[in-house]
């Protein structure tokens, strides 16, 4: 059998250690190194608890980069659809309107103002050189060359206007 030995005798006969001020200081830098470790551990503890939050958050997110990602991707391609659509829209609806003034226009010549009006004083100008040419020509007014000329004349503007009249007519049908 083992043998308990006491040591108590021994301790209550050993002498206290003197308190001088090295020992007070030791013991004070013992109990803050003492602090010290504790909370070394303690944030040695935190650190590790965030590592390893940190290593979960990251699978986490790449599990679901992919679904996210995926996710975002169909809601731009609707929004791209519904943008694309509108425009589509207003581009027909401006194709529309091209081709009914197209349709209103397809009767009629544009011409500018002052284009027609030029026309309109050489017009007056030929017809007032005619006139003149007539007058001039008093003594041959009686002559039938003068009168073939002014029916040949006359009758050319006829069958044009007529032409003009006619021609979209038969076009039509």
């Amino acid at each position: 059998m083992k043998k308990k030995f006491d040591f108590s005798a021994e301790m209550n006969e050993a002498e206290p250690i003197k308190s001088n001020p090295k020992n007070e200081y030791l013991e004070g830098e013992n109990r803050l190194l003492a602090l010290n470790i504790k909370e070394l551990a303690s944030l040695n503890d935190n650190v590790h608890e965030m590592s390893v939050n940190l290593e979960n958050s990251l699978k986490f997110l790449q599990e679901y980069r992919l679904t996210i990602a995926k996710d975002t991707q169909e809601q731009a391609e609707k929004f791209g659809q519904t943008v694309l659509a509108k425009f589509l829209q207003q581009i027909q609806d401006k194709c529309n309107e091209t081709e009914q003034k197209i349709r209103k226009a397809n009767r009629y010549i544009s011409m500018p103002y002052t284009a027609f009006y030029i026309l309109i004083i050489i017009l007056v100008a030929l017809s007032s050189f005619f006139v003149s040419i007539i007058v001039a020509n008093t003594e041959i007014l009686h002559s039938r060359l003068i009168w073939k000329a002014v029916a040949y004349c006359t009758l050319i503007p006829v069958i044009g206007i007529a032409m003009a009249i006619a021609v979209p007519k038969i076009l039509d049908k």
